[in-house]
């Protein structure tokens, strides 16, 4: 049987003090011929202890009633003050053993994403690392973000990740991708270089407030900076100038809404794909899927490429389609043939 959670510990003594004050009223009521008022004050300071004295002269079956009662209510708020500090004790010691988890948790993660600064724009990242469904750690130096964070399922370490033991608690060294989000252009420059000097390889996306910050973002190593005031403005440029196209881009993003979703897709060596044209590829008619662009491995980008274009092993493909059909397709990009033996 599953345990009962600490503080659910505490509703049955509640239910039953509710029940003797209820049962105290109307005896009091029905031995006294007292006002229901006259009732329940008397039944409170007798369940309290406090020794205000009677409200009127009780007769010998009120006394009695009021020993009785005196006698289960002390017992009943004995348990409940007992149930009380059990329940503390056990939350701080399951918060305790939470946050241990949270840090093995960590400690196994490779190649996983770093979110750095989970303000307006970084809890937006979160929701869109969590519906990828990859794995993330988020570093975020205010306490009641974070345990709102943690308390949601989500790894999260308390603490500045300026700092480069922050980062290597993160295990930036064997990470993926780095998102720097924090409101000041000074700490994601400062967090861009760290975590570059930690991991050479890793891929950073920084925001930049300014462009004068992308500049120095790109010299302190940041492979791709954002700029969401320069998004926003362009996007509300846009809504004015071409309504139909700026609702079309937005409709794109609301993938909880709609299912249309844009994947990158790498093709490997011993991938079917590879030496096939675009149009006998079945990407589209199989994998409900369309390649809006192609990189080759050597070249410049081809946008909207036509039907005979031959897909090459290390191409990367900009696709977009249902999220089933996009998995299903990078699944065949990226297949390998089987070892004989």
């Amino acid at each position: 049987m599953k345990p009962m959670a600490p503080l659910k510990r505490l509703i049955l003594p509640l239910i039953i003090i509710a029940g003797i004050i209820l049962a105290g009223t109307i005896g009091y009521m029905l031995i006294e011929d007292w006002t229901w008022f006259d009732s329940l004050y008397m039944t409170v300071i007798t369940l309290a202890t406090i020794g205000y004295g009677e409200v009127k002269p009780l007769t010998a079956g009120g006394r009695w009633f009021t020993i009785g009662l005196i006698f289960v209510g002390v017992g009943v708020f004995g348990f409940l003050l007992a149930n009380i500090v059990q329940a503390v004790v056990e939350t701080g010691i399951a918060a305790a053993l939470g946050r241990r988890k949270v840090f093995k948790d960590i400690s196994q993660l490779e190649g996983h994403f770093i979110l750095c600064g989970a303000g307006r724009v970084g809890l937006r990242i979160v929701d869109e690392l969590a519906n990828k469904g990859v794995d993330f750690v988020v570093i975020e130096h205010d306490d009641s973000v974070a345990e709102k964070l943690l308390t949601q399922g989500h790894l999260v370490l308390i603490g500045d990740a300026t700092d480069e033991k922050v980062l290597e608690g993160a295990r930036a060294q064997n990470a993926q991708t780095l998102i720097t989000a924090a409101s000041s252009d000074a700490e994601n420059v400062y967090i861009t270089l760290t975590a570059r000097g930690l991991n050479p390889n890793i891929y950073i996306v920084a925001r930049a407030n300014d462009q004068a910050a992308e500049r120095q973002l790109m010299r302190a190593g940041a492979n791709k900076v954002v700029s969401p005031v320069l998004i926003g403005s362009h996007r509300m440029a846009q809504a004015a100038l071409s309504p139909a196209v700026a609702d079309f881009l937005e409709s794109t993003t609301k993938t909880e809404e709609l299912d249309l979703n844009f994947e990158q897709i790498y093709i490997g060596a011993d991938s079917p794909l590879n030496g096939v044209r675009l149009k006998d590829s079945g990407i589209r008619s199989e994998h409900n899927a369309m390649v809006v662009a192609i990189t080759p491995r050597e070249g410049e980008r081809i946008f909207n490429p036509n039907g005979d274009h031959i897909l090459r092993a290390g191409d990367l493909l900009i696709a977009i389609g249902t999220r089933n059909g996009l998995v299903k397709l990078v699944e065949i990009a990226s297949r390998q043939k089987r070892k004989k033996g």
